[in-house]
């Protein structure tokens, strides 16, 4: 990350699973982009970051209960680049990430396999996305021999710095029926 993270930052357009465009903005390895959805007659705003070396989104769901407020839901993506736009595309496996006295939950590695099964990916794509979660969870959550309860590095830096950066919330969905 450089010197002045505000000087870095680039215009780009996010497609969430193909059914919501999001203005957002680039930081390195890093993309942040808000977005919004209704749930039981409520409107929300989610900001979400995708962390492009990882392969991985994540978020801090503003509709988890009040306990759990803070604590992270990362996906694994499918992340294609076109100029100025990102599409990402969620690849089943979730892990919940809460305070580091607490362990994560790896999610859905049976929705995973049963999309393999079905052919919604490559034998090549599926072995790709076990070994980056398998990366995510090394480099980000797993702990080796350290006395000290924190995330090696969770969450990175750039999303801890692009966390309160403003930018125009401009996003809509794609898809009719929403």
């Amino acid at each position: 990350m450089t010197d002045d993270p505000a000087a870095a930052l680039t215009r780009v357009t996010v497609i969430r699973d193909h059914r919501v465009r999001a203005e957002g903005r680039r930081l390195d390895d890093v993309i942040v982009y808000d977005w919004g959805f209704e749930l039981n007659g409520t409107h929300y705003r989610q900001r979400s970051f995708v962390l492009l070396d990882d392969g991985f989104q994540i978020n801090q769901p503003v509709i988890f209960p009040a306990e759990q407020q803070g604590w992270w839901y990362c996906d694994l993506v499918r992340v294609t680049e076109a100029n100025d736009e990102v599409i990402v595309e969620d690849l089943w496996i979730d892990v919940i990430v809460g305070p580091p006295d607490h362990p994560y939950r790896v999610l859905d590695l049976d929705e995973y396999a049963a999309a393999a099964a079905r052919g919604a990916m490559t034998p090549a794509e599926a072995t790709d996305g076990l070994i980056r979660t398998q990366r995510f969870l090394d480099r980000r959550l797993n702990r080796r021999h350290e006395a000290l309860r924190t995330w090696p590095d969770f969450p990175p830096q750039a999303v801890t710095w692009l966390a309160d950066i403003g930018f125009p919330q401009n996003w809509s969905f794609i898809a009719s029926g929403f």
